[in-house]
């Protein structure tokens, strides 16, 4: 087998090993790192392959070797400046690089993660009644979902009202890893924006 053979065969192997998520969140559970990399290692032991992180400024990559053939597969993720609003910046290289890690591994493992546009789901909202003539020139107009007839909610009501569903620093701190990641593929020139609005919230529990 070549190494995207041998590929292919441990995202299967992984998949049949019944993987369970011990990242708990008000709204979602998740996948950290403990739940699926023992399994990884152990495949990749069975398949003589082995998986090595590295870091620059830039990108964080993961590179799959292996040890039968001269033979390897990269994949890279671009890093972020910072992870954790309010920490230290030892507190924001070990948060980033953890993330990194994680994130590579589910993409090159094909691990199956909630979707983010979910869990900021505003579905269920009935549509903005129709405005009078007096009305319209007063306030912006709202976003309207065209395909469902939904009105929807600027980014930052949004982005607000889901985090002011934690109850605690610890909560608000395990949500802040999907969040960015979902605003960083969904909203990139919203990044800033949200940071501002996660940092504040932060600032509440203090």
């Amino acid at each position: 087998m070549n190494i995207y053979q041998k590929l292919a065969q441990a995202r299967v192997k992984l998949q049949e090993k019944g993987l369970k998520k011990t990242g708990k969140n008000r709204s979602f559970n998740y996948f950290e790192l403990k739940d699926f990399l023992p399994s990884v290692n152990e495949i990749f032991a069975q398949l003589n392959m082995c998986s090595v992180i590295s870091y620059t400024s830039e990108l964080a990559t993961l590179t799959i070797y292996d040890g039968e053939k001269d033979e390897k597969i990269i994949f890279t993720s671009p890093m972020v400046e910072k992870a954790l609003p309010s920490g230290t910046d030892i507190q924001n290289l070990g948060a980033i690089q953890t993330y990194q890690r994680r994130y590579l591994y589910l993409t090159a493992l094909e691990i199956a993660e909630n979707d983010m546009v979910d869990l900021l789901d505003t579905g269920g909202e009935q549509p903005a009644p129709p405005k009078s003539a007096s009305q319209s020139n007063s306030k912006p107009p709202i976003q309207q979902n065209t395909s469902s007839g939904q009105t929807k909610k600027p980014f930052d009501e949004m982005v607000k009202e889901r985090l002011n569903q934690c109850n605690s620093k610890e909560e608000l701190t395990s949500l802040y890893d999907p969040l960015v990641k979902w605003v960083g593929e969904k909203h990139p020139d919203k990044v800033d924006e949200f940071n501002i609005i996660y940092n504040d919230k932060v600032l509440s529990f203090i």
